[in-house]
């Protein structure tokens, strides 16, 4: 089987001439994504809806175009192995982030979205692509990226994991990428800064607009005896880089003094062995947010985090997060007043961060209030959508369309 001829990643192409849309169309926005994302893709497109009502969205999920490509999958499935190591076959997580990390299908999504939209470009006043995978830029056309990590913020983290800065090919194009970008936008301080110093951008063109909740928020009781309960709840997938096992370590710890706390484990089923300590496994999206609504503190102690989002559905439950000090964390929750953060695989300093809770659950009641109204006043998907449009309308976009 041929390679598809790779995409050369380029600077900023001359902008093409405003072209008037036909009399009865509107303009139009294409709009690129790979799967859920963790449901902020279904979100980011409800805002881009809502904000750009005059607009026509074109939606591409490169994801749905793979799935169809079995002779494509398969050999990038060798590419993966051969560029990563075999161990990236150990789990079904790492298979799947390490299949969209080969330059191979960076260069070949890139390739395959511009001779699928290209002809059409002088229709889309602009192209808005949410992660760094692939490359969405169309000829004379505004080019806007959404992402919550870049490869090189895992630098910043104590346990970062050494593959994924093997190959030197996808990193150059994933540099170039964020170049070349007219704007790029993303959901946590730490990655603006990551582009800044790390990739070199321009800090005109980056600008942190936030996150909100991928789950919806129901009433949530802010009677102590709902923070006295000592119900602590943790949210993720991955086990490991979601500081799992430190937590179920400080648990021992705390479950010694605190004799009716209870520890639930969503979205994930890790081997147990505490009588106070169950696992939910996956559930849908209406279950977990019946345990946010029942919790009285919310922990997670991850090692790698980008955007925190799962702080920030707390925080709509009116619960007092713990988590650590690192990646989205610090810039989600203010440390001292709506939550508690301490260093990553420090089981005894979580420990003592649920123990402050526990024992003083008036505390842990003001910093549930406290986070709910940050979260209001931050965290919510329609202040981020805002916040995008506005963002995008610092563009020279052209006049056949208005923003």
């Amino acid at each position: 089987m041929s390679m598809t001829p790779a995409l050369e990643v380029s600077s900023h192409t001359p902008r093409q001439p405003a072209v008037s849309p036909q009399p009865g169309r509107r303009r139009r926005i294409l709009f690129v994504k790979l799967g859920s994302f963790s449901h902020t893709n279904e979100r980011v497109l409800e805002q881009l809806n809502a904000h750009f009502p005059e607009h026509e969205i074109v939606t591409f999920d490169v994801k749905d175009y793979i799935k169809r490509k079995f002779g494509l999958t398969a050999l990038n499935a060798l590419i993966e192995v051969m560029t990563y190591g075999p161990s990236v076959l150990s789990n079904a997580s790492a298979r799947h982030a390490f299949f969209f990390l080969t330059p191979f299908m960076f260069r070949h999504l890139s390739a395959m979205i511009v001779k699928r939209f290209a002809p059409e470009a002088s229709s889309f006043q602009f192209v808005l692509q949410t992660q760094g995978l692939f490359q969405a830029a169309l000829p004379g056309r505004p080019f806007i990226i959404y992402t919550d990590h870049t490869i090189a913020s895992h630098r910043e983290y104590l346990r970062s994991d050494p593959r994924l800065f093997r190959s030197k090919a996808l990193l150059s194009l994933e540099r170039a990428l964020y170049l070349t970008a007219d704007r790029i936008v993303v959901s946590a301080a730490h990655v603006e800064q990551t582009l800044i110093r790390a990739y070199a951008c321009d800090p005109k063109r980056v600008a942190t607009i936030l996150i909100g909740a991928n789950v919806e928020a129901a009433a949530s009781s802010n009677e102590l005896e709902r923070y006295a309960a000592g119900r602590i709840l943790f949210v993720g997938i991955d086990w490991e880089r979601k500081g799992g096992p430190t937590l179920l370590a400080a648990f021992d710890q705390v479950a010694a003094n605190f004799p009716t706390a209870t520890l639930t484990i969503a979205g994930c089923s890790p081997a147990l062995s505490h009588p106070r300590v169950r696992a939910t496994g996956l559930l849908p999206r209406a279950e977990v947010a019946e345990l946010f609504v029942n919790a009285s503190i919310f922990c997670l102690p991850s090692v790698v985090e980008p955007s925190a989002v799962a702080s920030v559905e707390a925080m709509a439950f009116k619960l007092p997060v713990v988590a650590t000090t690192v990646g989205g964390f610090p810039g989600m929750v203010n440390a001292g007043e709506t939550g508690i953060l301490v260093p990553p695989c420090d089981p005894a300093a979580l420990a003592g961060a649920l123990a402050d809770l526990l024992a003083n659950p008036e505390r842990a009641r003001a910093m549930g209030q406290a986070g709910y109204q940050r979260g209001q006043d931050l965290f919510t998907w329609d202040a981020v959508g805002a916040r995008l449009r506005t963002e995008i309308a610092r563009l020279p976009l052209d006049q056949a369309g208005t923003v």
